[in-house]
Parts: structure tokens; sequence; C-alpha cells
């Protein structure tokens, strides 16, 4: 009995902790985020916001606010005074809602996306696709990883249909990201597989998602990037105060110009300096043989592409250009480059996905670029002309036809000539 009691008295209080851990996480909670939470959140880039779902559901759920989502890669960290967020506080009725950094392609949105599907649903969204994106290996597993969690894989197993050749895709991109072992892996494999999840697989789910979504809850406000206070509030107070398109892309021009006279690329001195400079001997020619004509990531593409179909979302797609005079110097095959623009554009087309900016060919234009590949100034500027235009004004309904085809490694791998289009597009119908 003594040692009975001295044991309680070590490992009792831990136990009691434990069950109270265990009590707290199980109970329904209901936490809603200050207006100030989502402002930040909105513009804070961070993989916490990405990866769970509480402050994002909010915030596109909010009537009172008008919350946009935009969906891309770093090129959305560039934020001058031109950014779209900039210009959308200043001039426009919307706010957009930014997810992406460096790394978020197609498949870690797709899980992003999937976690908004309420939200989503007869809603528009801005979605900008990157021709880098399409490697030869797509996205890279500690990427995927880094903006990926438990959580969005658990909720997207919940509901995933061992039936539909969509879910088996992800269910097999998911194991090549996260590897054979571990419970998610193990729920995905069934799936891959064609076989249901047993109900003792949901009981599971279903209390793991509990615990995860009370931790999202309360945890995820306390992480959050101050992009708002930093580069937002003061950069809209560097914009005059009435919008005018012409005035705003000249005085962009002009401010690129100054911001970019110590190299011959177009790019900003800052990035120059620091990140070019010492390494340009190295770099030249180093972009020979980079494709982006074949790649996993245009079946990645596709779930995405169908997720938006199920919520009848209604996306503008962008596609930004790269800086040709730096692509020159590095030797890339522009003729490749612009084929892979020529095969995104047709995968979005042929399902129904039509409104499209193409700014593949800006790229030699003076204050469009702001670095090597990121949009800057002008482009910032002409790139917040469109999003508002679609944002702001009705668009028609979208009529999708999407068609599994295009996960298949014959369109994966497909050189995008004339010729090859056509014979696939033969075969989609």
């Amino acid at each position: 009995m003594h040692n009975g009691k001295k044991l309680w008295s070590i490992f009792g209080p831990l136990i009691v902790a434990c069950l109270l851990v265990v009590l707290l996480f199980s109970l329904p909670i209901s936490k809603k985020h200050s207006a100030a939470i989502e402002h930040k959140a909105a513009v804070s880039l961070s993989p916490v916001v990405f990866k769970n779902q509480s402050i994002k559901q909010q915030a596109l759920s909010d009537k009172h606010t008008h919350y946009v989502p935009f969906f891309g890669s770093s090129e959305l960290r560039r934020m001058d005074r031109f950014h779209p967020s900039v210009m959308a506080a200043r001039y426009h009725n919307y706010t957009p809602f930014l997810f992406g950094s460096r790394g978020t392609q197609s498949l870690p949105q797709f899980f992003n996306i999937n976690s908004m599907e309420t939200q989503m649903r007869n809603n528009k969204a801005v979605y900008i696709i990157s021709p880098q994106w399409f490697t030869k290996q797509g996205v890279q597993p500690p990427a995927f990883k880094y903006y990926n969690g438990e959580l969005a894989n658990l909720n997207w197993l919940q509901h995933a249909n061992p039936k539909s050749p969509y879910d088996r895709y992800i269910a097999t991109r998911l194991i090549a990201m996260l590897g054979k072992d571990g419970t998610v892996s193990s729920y995905a494999k069934k799936i891959a597989e064609g076989k249901a999840l047993s109900s003792f697989d949901m009981g599971i789910i279903r209390f793991r998602l509990n615990m995860l979504v009370h931790e999202d809850a309360i945890f995820s406000g306390f992480q959050l990037n101050n992009n708002y206070g930093k580069h937002i509030l003061p950069n809209v107070k560097k914009l005059p105060p009435r919008y005018n398109y012409n005035e705003l892309y000249d005085d962009a021009m002009n401010e690129a110009a100054r911001d970019t006279n110590n190299n011959r690329f177009g790019i900003k001195n800052s990035f120059y300096t620091q990140r070019v400079k010492k390494n340009l001997a190295k770099t030249k020619g180093s972009q020979r043989n980079f494709n982006y004509t074949k790649s996993p990531e245009y079946g990645d593409l596709e779930v995405v592409l169908n997720q938006f179909k199920n919520t009848n979302s209604n996306v503008l797609f962008i596609i930004p250009p790269v800086n040709s005079k730096w692509e020159k110097y590095t030797g890339m095959d522009m003729n490749m480059y612009y084929q892979s623009v020529e095969k995104i554009k047709f995968q979005l087309r042929q399902q129904g996905f039509n409104h499209i900016l193409d700014l593949s060919h800006d790229g030699d234009k003076p204050g469009f670029m702001e670095d090597t590949i990121h949009i800057g100034w002008a482009g910032w500027v002409k790139v917040d002309k469109a999003t508002n235009s679609f944002i702001s004004n009705k668009q028609p309904q979208p009529h999708y036809q999407i068609n599994s085809k295009f996960l298949s490694p014959e369109w994966t791998n497909l050189t995008p000539t004339p010729d090859n289009l056509q014979k696939f597009q033969e075969k989609l119908h």
C-alpha cells in the first residue's frame, strides 16, 4: 500500500494532467478570432494558416468583409506598394487572402483548398500558376511536409472516395510525399488500392481530427507574421488617393527604373547585390537543360481543377512571366517555356476554365519583373487591374467538363507540340 501511494504521488499528477488535456481537446469549443487577426492572417503567408483551417475558414465566411483567396507561391511575398493586397486596401472593396510561399505548388494547394470546401463554394478565387513548378520531380517532399499537416491530410481522408480516380491519384501522391510508413500513409494506401477505410479507421480519424481542430482554434492566432503592419499599411499611404491605371503604371515603371539601376537585368538593386552578383559567373548558361513540359505537376494541377469544379468556384488563372534578360543569360530555352505555358492553358481550357491572364510574354517589359522570376512594380499594376475586373464584376457561370485523362502519364509526359495536343484532344471526346 505504501508503495502504491508512493507511485501515485509520482505518477498521479501526470496521469491527471494527461486526462485533463484529453478532456480539454475533446470538448466542443467555439473560439472566434478577432477582425485584427483575420487582417493579419490574410497577408501573413504563415504555414500555420496554410496547413490549418480555423482562421481562414472564419475569414472567408465573414459576412462583414469580402476576403478573396489568392493562391500562388513565392511571388506573393513581393510586397511593394503595387502588390494586390496594398492596391486592394487602397482602392477596392475586397481583401486578398494570400496563400503562397516558396514550395506551395498544386499538391499542397489542393489540401489547402480542400480544407475550405464550404467557404469556396460558388465563390471567386485567383490562382497563380508558375511554369517553374513543372519540373521533372514536381513538388519536393520537404516542401510538401512543411506546408501540409496532419489536420489537412485527415480532413481529406475522412471524405476520400476509393472509387474516384482523383482520390486514388491523391492517395498515391500523398504516399510519395510522406513515405510508406505512418498512420496517414497506411490509410492513403487503402484508398490508392481502391479499398474503403474501416469503421475503426474512421473512428480514429474523427478522434484525431477533433484534437487537431481544438489545437488549431486555440493556438493558430499566435503564430502569424506581421506583414500587415510592416508592409501593407505603410505602402497604402504611398499610393495616390484616386485610382488611375495609366498613372499607376507609369509611376511603377519610374520606381522600378530607380530601384534597378545597378545591373543590366532589370533586377531590384538589393536582390542583385545580395543574391545574384556574387554568383553571376556560375549562373551563366545554368538553365540550358531546364524542361517544364513533362512533370507530375500537371497531374497535381488536375486535382486542384477537380476541386474547383466540386465547389463550383469561378477562378482567374494567372501565368506569370520570367525575366527575359536573365533567361537569355542563363540559357533557358524560351520555346520550351512557351510550350509549357500552352500545355497549361490547354489543360485549363479543355475543361472549361477560361479566365486566364497569360503574362508569359511580358518578361521583357520595363519594370515588370522584380527579380529573375517574380513579378513586381508595373507587373503588379497589370495583375491588379485584371484581378479587380474579375472580382468586382459579375462573371458568367462556369461550366466545367473535368476529364481524368489529365491525370494520366500520357498527359503529364506529353511534349506539347500542336500535333500532340490535337491528338490528345481527340482522345478527350
